[in-house]
């Protein structure tokens, strides 16, 4: 390899290593104060591809030149895991199982209307034999085409349940086998966004389950002609990326407000603690690092693969979780490839220790 292109390609690899670590200081950094680390956090998997790509060309060619790719990846090898495990680990003693869903309003498939969306999909949960079921973006209109009630008794694991409305039309449901004993919702300002908190009783101990969604991006792809076809037009692609990253910073920056609200919400919970739900933001950012301080993340618990729930037209990442305190073990994490919404489901089997 030449001296200058080798010196081309390492300055290349220089600055890619240094975006790598800025994601990696994302997660300690408030998108409302300073929100552009938060961008590089969301481009963590193509940052570490690129990395990764230097790390072979130059053991081929110069192998001590690897060594600064190697460094960023090493030090940043736990966030690695948040995204991709190749183990899972599973137990038949773990007999409480949590399934989080978005079921963007049964509108995702649209060769159905979203009654016949919205029975699918119950009929999905149902085989699904949870004890706990959390879904957001469901519509809670009333006589609407999801009855809750009716639900439940098709849900023949399920009993009880609670929901609240983030708008007139649509809102999070939380449904369980064990009695509801408590419960309250978590509204935020300049958001239709909402989480709502649950007291069920399993046995003789009170959990508290928090069922999030967070601040939306609000992109439609189908507006944004860069998505599809970059470069056609170039002044409307530097337009485009303006309005984009307009809706990026408002999104970052309402997440982090919601998610300082919620924390507190943890942190003074009388109960040991699940929390699930859409996030809308990936392991590396500075949502999932607040919310995730002090638990434990079902899928880096027990999950295989690279966990991905969302399969919108945008990226696709890991942006759904079901996190847990310390009382309880998660085993059995699954992606269900079951597609009838922008977001796979996601479920795990806990165990409920000992005191």
């Amino acid at each position: 390899m030449r001296k200058a292109l080798r010196n081309i390609l390492f300055l290349v690899n220089s600055l890619l290593a240094l975006a790598l670590e800025v994601s990696y200081l994302s997660v300690y950094i408030a998108p409302d104060k300073y929100w552009l680390p938060s961008l590089f956090g969301m481009a963590y998997p193509f940052l570490l591809g690129g990395n990764l790509l230097f790390i072979v060309l130059w053991i081929l060619f110069k192998p001590r030149y690897a060594l600064l790719s190697v460094a960023m990846v090493l030090i940043g090898w736990g966030y690695f895991t948040r995204f991709m495990q190749l183990k899972g680990k599973s137990s038949e003693e773990a007999n409480i199982k949590v399934v989080s869903y978005n079921v963007k309003h049964f509108v995702a498939d649209t060769s159905g209307t979203q009654k016949e969306n919205a029975t699918k999909i119950i009929s999905f949960l149902a085989g699904q034999k949870a004890d706990i079921i959390c879904l957001q973006e469901a519509r809670l209109r009333k006589n609407s085409i999801f009855n809750l009630a009716q639900t439940v008794q098709d849900l023949e694991s399920i009993k009880h349940y609670q929901f609240a409305r983030s708008s007139t039309t649509y809102g999070s449901v939380t449904m369980t086998r064990y009695p509801i004993i408590d419960m309250g919702e978590i509204r935020f300002e300049n958001s239709r966004n909402i989480t709502i908190y649950t007291d069920v009783l399993i046995d003789s101990d009170t959990v508290r389950i928090f069922n999030i969604h967070l601040q939306s991006y609000h992109i439609d792809p189908s507006k944004y002609s860069i998505i599809e076809s970059p470069g056609i037009n170039e002044e409307k692609d530097i337009e485009e990326v303006k309005e984009m990253s307009a809706k990026f910073r408002e999104a970052f920056q309402l997440r982090a407000e919601q998610v300082r609200e919620i924390r507190k919400y943890i942190n003074e919970s009388p109960h040991n603690v699940i929390v699930c739900g859409d996030f809308n933001d990936t392991p590396v950012s500075f949502s999932y690092h607040t919310l995730a301080d002090g638990l434990s993340d079902a899928f880096v618990n027990s999950g295989r693969g690279i966990g991905r729930t969302y399969i919108g037209k945008l990226p696709s990442f890991r942006i759904d979780y079901i996190l847990h305190g310390d009382r309880f073990e998660s085993y059995n994490f699954e992606t269900l490839d079951y597609r009838m919404s922008d977001h796979l489901p996601i479920s795990c089997s806990l165990l409920m220790k000992d005191q």
